[in-house]
């Protein structure tokens, strides 16, 4: 199916060469495929692989994905501080980073304070990511492992449960960092929309979360990993924490870095 997309950005963005330049007057004017088409071919200027030896021993990528209210900020904040005991390097990176000037944008949407169009506010999620690249792969070939809470697939299936295309959801998230260990925490729409604080924000509607979890089931890969999201709080902890040494280990030991969908 081809349309056309006409959005027009007060600050744009420009996805060449994986960067995002904050003032800009962007213009999108020409079937969508092909803008997938372009990002993909700029997008691939990155070294997506980075090959070698224990000498590049480096942090690990860790992200955890789910339906809203399905644990992941606790279960994050609960992982970094067991790495740490531990004695390992370690961070918590949430997205949306409303810190930073997209971010708080982004924010102002989310709580349902300004009203963007889809396409729009999905490039700004899209960016916010982008604004973070260069130091992710910093600290990650420092050695500090980083564990995301949301990260672009969290991105596509939101944005796609809206009636965008799947496709042109993924394209500007070509380039970015793939993550080493991704963890799903699985829960039916209905028992997330039971938890405390549910309904705070724009996207935690029942019938909207069952769409985007229709398109993680789309999303989902070989490598994903799946824990039961309502399982008590501490066996969901243990096992997260047997999977997360495992792949720091492994990124320890030289596992080059790659990148989404784009190798």
């Amino acid at each position: 199916m081809t349309h056309t997309s006409y959005l027009t950005f007060g600050k744009a963005l420009n996805f060449g060469a994986g960067a995002v330049r904050r003032s800009l007057n962007f213009q999108l004017n020409f079937p969508h495929k092909f803008f997938i088409r372009r990002i993909r071919m700029e997008n691939s200027n990155h070294n997506c692989s980075l090959r070698g030896g224990k000498e590049d021993s480096r942090g690990a990528l860790v992200v955890l994905e789910g339906l809203d209210r399905c644990g992941k900020t606790t279960q994050s904040t609960r992982l970094v501080a067991n790495l740490e005991r531990l004695g390992h390097s370690a961070e918590l990176w949430r997205f949306p980073d409303r810190t930073t000037s997209v971010g708080q944008m982004i924010s102002s949407y989310l709580s349902n304070k300004s009203q963007l169009d889809d396409h729009t506010i999905h490039l700004l999620f899209s960016a916010n990511r982008w604004e973070k690249r260069s130091l992710m792969e910093s600290k990650l070939k420092s050695g500090i492992t980083l564990v995301v809470d949301r990260y672009s697939y969290s991105g596509v299936a939101f944005s796609s449960a809206k009636g965008l295309d799947i496709e042109w959801c993924k394209a500007p998230e070509i380039g970015l960092l793939a993550p080493d260990l991704l963890v799903y925490l699985d829960i039916p729409p209905e028992k997330a929309a039971e938890r405390g604080g549910y309904g705070g924000e724009r996207y935690e509607q029942l019938e909207f979360q069952k769409k985007v979890g229709q398109n993680y089931q789309v999303l989902r890969g070989p490598t994903w990993k799946i824990i039961d999201a309502c399982s008590p709080m501490e066996d969901i902890e243990e096992h997260l924490q047997e999977m997360v040494l495992d792949c720091v280990k492994t990124c320890q030991e030289g596992k080059p870095l790659s990148c989404l969908w784009s190798c």
